[in-house]
């Protein structure tokens, strides 16, 4: 068991965010929204503006609304690999499901909204006897998501290869992006950071026959829930990958396994998880994080980089900061 102390105070930037400018009633954005239950971790603290456009006119007025009111501007999908403090976060946290809904098959071919859930769409080619997306079955992300990270499984696909081109929004306007402007690394792609939101993508998928499709996405899932605590709340794998190796394999190694802080806890089935039983904090889970960071370096020389992305006001938790 690491211990350790556990924020309990308000923290003043969040009574801040109750003194911020009520946005006008036509960008329909709630105020203090619970962002936890937005995610698989169901940890931290409220937004203070919380919206689902409508459509892509009301995000270009939510997003000049944000800027002129020098708020951040964050846009949340699935809700898997983020972690919030507990405190919360001064910003405008769009969810595009409404927005960016679409989904089109043209041949091979499927156009599809940044805010379609990446199991759906999966399921929705096999449909149409169209594979090359298996492997999106698990991953509980949206489209955006997953371009903006590369979203894949540990055999190395990822959605990258499918890419054709996306349509993203961008300081004010709407640009198609080709293949040859993007780049895609692992869980990384020219897009993270850059401040573009994903509105659609075209993937060139390959003809399979339905049946097949289902047989691997059935034999992917049954391989998740065997190695993965997918009953447990998580927010998916909490390290990357290092080059040659496994983060799993590697704080397995270094006892890692089921060590614990507060109410959170490295998973027993997979050291590359954290779980927790409802007890715990956004703090719980990053001081877990930087404990098996530390005893990673120290065993075997090797500094995880956090998967997850932290969501917090002023300077994030020291194992974010590497």
């Amino acid at each position: 068991m690491v211990r350790g102390m556990r924020r309990t105070e308000i923290s003043y930037h969040h009574l801040m965010a109750r003194r911020l400018l009520e946005a006008p009633s036509e960008l329909m954005l709630s105020r203090d929204e619970s962002i936890a239950r937005h995610t698989y971790m169901r940890l931290g603290g409220p937004a203070a503006y919380f919206g689902e456009p409508a459509d892509i006119s009301i995000l270009r007025h939510v997003t000049d609304w944000a800027i002129s009111n020098q708020l951040p501007l964050r846009v949340i999908g699935g809700g898997s690999n983020i972690l919030i403090a507990d405190e919360g976060i001064i910003a405008v946290v769009i969810s595009l499901r409404a927005a960016c809904a679409d989904l089109r098959f043209e041949g091979s071919r499927v156009c599809v909204g940044g805010g379609v859930m990446l199991p759906a769409l999966a399921r929705a080619a096999a449909e149409r006897n169209l594979g090359g997306l298996e492997f999106a079955i698990g991953i509980p992300g949206t489209v955006g998501g997953a371009l903006q990270t590369n979203a894949g499984i540990g055999d190395g696909r990822a959605i990258g290869e499918l890419v054709e081109a996306v349509d993203v929004f961008d300081k004010g306007a709407v640009r198609t992006l080709d293949r040859s402007s993007l780049a895609f690394h692992y869980r990384r792609t020219s897009l993270s950071g850059s401040g573009a939101i994903v509105l659609n993508a075209t993937l060139q998928l390959v003809p399979r026959p339905q049946a097949e499709c289902r047989e691997e996405m059935a034999r992917l899932l049954q391989g998740r829930q065997r190695t993965q605590p997918t009953a447990e709340r998580n927010a998916g794998s909490i390290f990357r990958n290092p080059a040659n190796d496994t983060a799993g394999r590697l704080i397995e190694a270094a006892g890692g396994k089921g060590l614990m802080f507060g109410g959170a806890q490295v998973s027993e089935l997979h050291a590359n998880f954290i779980v927790h039983d409802g007890t715990a904090t956004a703090s719980d889970v990053a001081s877990l994080m930087l404990e098996i960071q530390t005893r990673v370096a120290s065993a075997s020389g090797t500094t995880l980089v956090p998967e997850v992305e932290w969501w917090g006001d002023g300077e994030p938790p020291l194992v974010f900061r590497q």
